[in-house]
Parts: structure tokens; C-alpha cells; sequence
């Protein structure tokens, strides 16, 4: 890729060009010039870094976060770009890409130092030569730039946190011996700070109350105070809305399509007409918010409240509708609305959800819905966009990237794949419990923090894959119709269905409630010795593929496992054991009579899976290998 100086770069491109030149002092609309700071831009637009300069061993890479950048991308990118970069390190006689050649015009060949006694031993003596220097510390700068403000601070606090770690993982695999640095330089922060305050004037002064968990602030305010905020910032940052300020809020996917908008368009439209807007806030509940910090300052006599970075946890669909409803009026009403600012003091972070929850009973609420907004839950959805794969962990939030196969939701299927990878049965049957029990949480989710760096592609992937193949095996139906012309319709099992091979001489209604008794425990015994045995990995791959090699790989593998020992030991073990089964009476659809049946249960839980687990062991000492939990696979 030869660089010239009459090269077409697009808007951004430009923007990073001639901050790049600022840096080396050069003009970039100097011909002579523009070509020397070309040098220091990496042009290829899936790289993750889009600017360099490199001097006196320091190696300094820029990353803009502009309208061609988005945040995922850099993430997404930064993998591929660091097998790039160790090319740079080690210096290869013909890099590919222009930007590692002229970090040979500006200084000689330089190599990173071995990690290893005898490499300290010669830095300690004085040994290394003069003329090749090496690289003392690589630093990456990201930029956002004022395209790309509606980037919430959270959002890239997470994504630079995410790229430190991989690029601990990489200076550890290369062994170099490096310092690096992952900081953003926010080149709109003092506009940015005017941004990040909502000033409210009550209308009297607020009613204040304070407990050992925070502070509150209730009073009335002209609703158009939250609304001029909301709709200012999302014209600076060029976006429909700013969501950030309803990023807390749970109920923000019910939009502005439910009776209530409808009823609530209803009432500004009539104030409107009658002029008179002082009865709105005997009808509306109001609206919570909070925020990072509050403080209470004078002006003229009155109190006013200075939020930073307010967040609506309750009111958001008044504000979109108010929000709706100006825009169509040329004199829209301003009613006041009452506010109840809640600032919790650092540490009470479960009394915010407690709070939040509280302020939300008006549609069902859940506790898996207050764990959205968890940095781990981001991180996992991180992981699985890294694979091309969906993972909902927010109701209501529009997927950044297109999937291949499969969407997995925070509830249930995660969850109950992360369970039964555990061995822990009873609890993915009801997995949503995991939301209110920090340990289970952190047990279940945490796994993937957990996972030591070497493993962590290939875990993300069995979870996908297991996952998939879960959703497979409990989905087949047991039993079809069978319609056979002049014969009648009649019932038989599912051949395409592995649980077939549980099988006995016996009635085949028997059959049916009996394998749909033991579904749910046979599927995580077969995917276990699968995890174990199998080929996960290149199931996996089927399944980005060609997701019918995959299905057939599945349940081909389930087959074998459930005709081995399984089936001996379900049969023999479980059929007859009245603690399995209730006896009912019933009668019988072909001769009229009164006949026993039996309604097996009790296999869904986690004794059952050990007390067959053990069995199976028993039998075949290499199903050792599948006993335990979770950690085995970390």
C-alpha cells in the first residue's frame, strides 16, 4: 500500500491526520509534510489502532472513537491487530502493513527483552548494544471525538477495562518485557462537563430526608426541566435521544405503545385546550431519578439540585411520551411533575436496586432485570459478540452486530447452561434464583472472570456450543403422529429423538411419560461425558458452519450415551423403584377398563445426578473424569 500525498481520505481519516501532524509538528497541508504524517496512520479500517508515533523506545498507538469507529469494533479488532503488533516487537524483515515500515525509517531495528535469567543478567552487566534499542513502553491513547459523544462514560470505561486485559494477556504470552498503558485522553471534556449536570429548581424547596443508606430529595419541577436536558445533549451528540440518562431504567423497552402513553397524550392534548395544566400532578406518579453526585447550591432565595449524570429509574416512558407529544404541538404544556432525586451514599449499591425495584412494581419486575446493568454482564455480552454470537442481556436493547446460529438470553439459557455445566440440576430448574443470591450469581456468571486467559476462547465456545446442544435435546418432541390412509391416526415415538433407546418391553405410553420423566436429567449426563470426550470445539465450528452437521453430530453422540450403561441403569435401577412414581388410576382409551399407570418423577435434581453419576463410574471407571463441576473447564 504506497502512501502519497494526494491520497483521498475519508472525514475521520482527515481528523486523525491532522492530529497525528499536530503531535510531530507538521503541517498536513504541506505536501512534503502530509506524507511524513501518513507514515504515522494505520489506514486499515479493521485495525484497532488508527495512529502511532514512536520515539526513544516508546511506542504510543492512538485509537479514535468517531462516527467510522464504533466501540465494539475496537474491542472485536484489537485481538487480530495484536499479532500485528508482534511483528513490530520482534521486527520481521517485510511487515505487511506500511505503518510497521517507517517505524524502520525513524529508529534502528529494536527487539523486546526475553524474560529469562540470562537476558537480566546481561542488562545488568551492560551488554545490550548501543544500536538497537530496545522498546521500553507501549501506550494507547483512545480519542473520543465529538461524533462519537454518545458514548456513555460506563460504556468505555468497560471496553478500555476489557482492552487491559487482553493486552496483559499478550504481553505475558510474548513474554516481553514491556509497560503498558490502556488511558483515553477526552479531547471534549470541558464541554463534556456541562453535559454531565442537570440543574433542577423545584418550585417550592425540596422536602430532604436523609438514612443511613443515602439521601432524598422530593418536590415539584416544570417537566420541560428534564425534557430541554434530555433533548439538548442528544442534539449535541447528534442522537434521537440521549439514553443515557434512562440506562437504569428497567422498563425502558416498553417504549411509548402501552395504554398509558396513550392516556398520558390524552391528558397533555387536553390541558392544552383548557389551558390549564395545575390537576397533571394530582394524576401522575412522577418521576425518580439519580445520579453519581448532588449538591444542593442557592440561587436568588431558592434551592437548586445540581445531578451529575442523572439517570431516570423511573419515568422514562413520561419522558418519551411528553417528548412525542411536544413535537407535534405548537404550544405544548408544561406541567409540573413531582421529583424524587435519590442519591445513594458509595457502597449502597444493593439499596439502589432494592430502590429501583421498588419504583418499578407497576409491570412485573425481576431481579435478573436490575443484574442487566452489571459489569459482568456486559463483559459476558463482550465475549459473545467477540464469536459473532447474541447475547441478550438487557431487554429492550438493540443488538449492535448481526448473529450467526444462535441468541442466548440472560434468562434462562445461560443460566441454566452455566448450572448444569456445575452438575448443579435442582438449580437450573429454577435458574432465576441465582439473581437474588450474590453467591450463586457469582458462582454461575463469575465462571467466565474466572476461566484462566488460555482457556477462555475455547470456554466461551463450549458454552455456546452446549447451549445449542441443550436447547436441541429438550426441544425434540418424544412422541409424533402418525397418519396412515384408511388406517387411523396412531401414535409412536419420535426415531429421530435419542431417547428411543431408553427402551423396554412394555406399553408404549409407559415409554413416553417415563423418557419425558428423565429428559432432564440424561441431557446433562450426555453433554457432560460429551464436554469431556467429545469434540466440542469442532462441534462448535459445525455449528457457525452448518448448523445440521452440528445437530447430527449431537445427537448422534446422545444416542451412544444414552444405548450404554444409561439405559441399563435407568431401566433396571428406576423404572420399578416406587420412590421414582405415583400409581394412578385411570381408564383405558381402547378397552373402557380401570387400569394402573405410573407417573414417574423425582430426576430433575442434583441427587439423582450424582446417584447415577456414581453408577455410571461403577460401571466404567473413565466416567470419573466426568464428576465434578464447573472448575473443570476453567
Amino acid at each position: 500500500m504506497e502512501l502519497t500525498a494526494s491520497q483521498k481520505l475519508t472525514t475521520s481519516q482527515e481528523r486523525r491526520l491532522n492530529f497525528v501532524a499536530s503531535l510531530l509538528s507538521l503541517n498536513p497541508l504541506d505536501p512534503k509534510d502530509r506524507i511524513k504524517a501518513l507514515r504515522h496512520l494505520n489506514l486499515d479500517e479493521e485495525g484497532c489502532f488508527h495512529g502511532f508515533q514512536y520515539n526513544q523506545g516508546n511506542l504510543e498507538f492512538f485509537i479514535f472513537l468517531d462516527e467510522d469507529t464504533p466501540l465494539e469494533r475496537v474491542v472485536t479488532n484489537l485481538t487480530q491487530d495484536l499479532k500485528q503488533l508482534r511483528i513490530a516487537v520482534f521486527r520481521t524483515s517485510e511487515p505487511k502493513n506500511p505503518f510497521f515500515s517507517s517505524l524502520g525509517e525513524e529508529a534502528d531495528p529494536w527487539d523486546t527483552l526475553k524474560v529469562d535469567s540470562s537476558t537480566d543478567e546481561e542488562d545488568e552487566e551492560g551488554n545490550t548494544p548501543a544500536s538497537r534499542p530496545y522498546m521500553e513502553a507501549l501506550e494507547i491513547t483512545v480519542l473520543r471525538t465529538r461524533s462519537s459523544r454518545d458514548i456513555t462514560d460506563s460504556e468505555l470505561e468497560r471496553t478500555l477495562k476489557d482492552m487491559r486485559r487482553k493486552l496483559a494477556i499478550w504481553k505475558m504470552e510474548n513474554r516481553a518485557k514491556l509497560e503498558i498503558y490502556a488511558e483515553h485522553d477526552d479531547l471534549t471534556k470541558d464541554l463534556r462537563s456541562a453535559d454531565d449536570k442537570l440543574e433542577i429548581q423545584m418550585v417550592e424547596d425540596p422536602l430532604h430526608m436523609v438514612s443511613e443508606h443515602g439521601e432524598l430529595f422530593l418536590g415539584f419541577c416544570p417537566i420541560k426541566t428534564i425534557y430541554d436536558y434530555h433533548m439538548a445533549l442528544g442534539k449535541r451528540l447528534k442522537t434521537k435521544h440521549n439514553m443515557a440518562i434512562v440506562s437504569s431504567n428497567i422498563r425502558t423497552y416498553l417504549g411509548n405503545l402501552t395504554h398509558t402513553n396513550a392516556a398520558l397524550i390524552d391528558a397533555f392534548q387536553e390541558m392544552e385546550r383548557e389551558s390549564d395544566a395545575s390537576d397533571f400532578p394530582f394524576f401522575h406518579n412522577g418521576m425518580t431519578l439519580t445520579g453519581d453526585d448532588l449538591r444542593v447550591k442557592e440561587r436568588d432565595g431558592r434551592k437548586v439540585l445540581l445531578i451529575e449524570r442523572p439517570k431516570i429509574i423511573n419515568g422514562a416512558q413520561s419522558l418519551f411520551t411528553y417528548e412525542s407529544y411536544a413535537k407535534k404541538s405548537k404550544n405544548p404544556v408544561n406541567p409540573n411533575v413531582m421529583v424524587k432525586v435519590v442519591v445513594p451514599y458509595p457502597g449502597a449499591d444493593s439499596f439502589l436496586r432494592q430502590v429501583t425495584m421498588a419504583n418499578n412494581r407497576q409491570n412485573p419486575v425481576y431481579s435478573y432485570h436490575l443484574r442487566a446493568a452489571d459489569d459482568l454482564q456486559f463483559f459476558i455480552w463482550q465475549r459473545y459478540q467477540e464469536e459473532g454470537f447474541t447475547y441478550v442481556y438487557k431487554d429492550g436493547v438493540r443488538l449492535k452486530a448481526r448473529t450467526r446460529k444462535l441468541e442466548v438470553r440472560m434468562r434462562p439459557e445461560l443460566a441454566k447452561t452455566l448450572f448444569m455445566m456445575d452438575g448443579r440440576i435442582s438449580e437450573s430448574k429454577s435458574s432465576d434464583c441465582i439473581f437474588d443470591k450474590e453467591s450463586l450469581y457469582q458462582r454461575c456468571f463469575g465462571a467466565f472472570v474466572r476461566v484462566s486467559p488460555d482457556k477462555e476462547k475455547d470456554f466461551v465456545r463450549k458454552t455456546i456450543a452446549y447451549t445449542k446442544a441443550w436447547q436441541l435435546l429438550v426441544r425434540l418432541q418424544i412422541k409424533v403422529r402418525n397418519v396412515v390412509p384408511g388406517k387411523g391416526v396412531s401414535i409412536e415415538a419420535n426415531d429421530g429423538n435419542p431417547l428411543t433407546k431408553i427402551t423396554w418391553n412394555g406399553r408404549l405410553e409407559d415409554k413416553f411419560l417415563f423418557r419425558s420423566a428423565v429428559r432432564d436429567l440424561v441431557v446433562p449426563i450426555a453433554l457432560r461425558h460429551w464436554l469431556v470426550y467429545g469434540n466440542p470445539i469442532k462441534d462448535f465450528e459445525d455449528l457457525v458452519e452448518n448448523e445440521l452437521l452440528f445437530n447430527e453430530s449431537i445427537l448422534k453422540y446422545a444416542s451412544k450415551i444414552y444405548s450404554d450403561y444409561l439405559k441399563n441403569i435407568l431401566v433396571t435401577k428406576f423404572k420399578d423403584d416406587p420412590a421414582y412414581y405415583d400409581t394412578i388410576t385411570t381408564i383405558d382409551k381402547d378397552s373402557g377398563e380401570s387400569v394402573e399407570r405410573r407417573l414417574w418423577k423425582g430426576f430433575g435434581n442434583t441427587a439423582t445426578y450424582d446417584k447415577v453419576m456414581q453408577m455410571l463410574i461403577e460401571k466404567d471407571p473413565a466416567w470419573e473424569k466426568c464428576r465434578g463441576g464447573i472448575d473443570s473447564f476453567l
